[in-house]
């Protein structure tokens, strides 16, 4: 927790070889472009499942914002977070819900 220890740069985000998955709280104190811009150096921000709504192969990364959680409250959120987790682990792409 102590902001001086987390100096990481940009190239050794992009280096880390295992699956990523960035989980933070709104009320978190690790600012969420922060949080987003991590997410995104580990590969994620899928543009053609943004551009069509679908997801089609498992991200490279995901992020998870939790509302109205602090660090603390996080840990207190196992099954909200399972339903997340348990297919990250898996490789599984989230479910796209049957629309039509």
């Amino acid at each position: 927790m102590n902001i001086n220890d987390q100096n990481i740069t940009d190239a050794q985000m992009r280096a880390i070889s295992a699956k990523t998955m960035v989980i933070v709280g709104d009320a978190d104190g690790v600012k969420l472009e922060h949080a987003v811009a991590m997410f995104k150096l580990r590969g994620g921000g899928d543009e053609e499942a943004a551009a069509t709504g679908i997801l089609t192969k498992v991200p490279a990364a995901r992020l998870v914002i939790l509302p109205a959680t602090s660090p603390i409250g996080i840990s207190g959120e196992a099954k909200v977070l399972e339903s997340m987790v348990t297919p990250f682990l898996e490789d599984a792409p989230p479910a796209n819900p049957s629309l039509w």
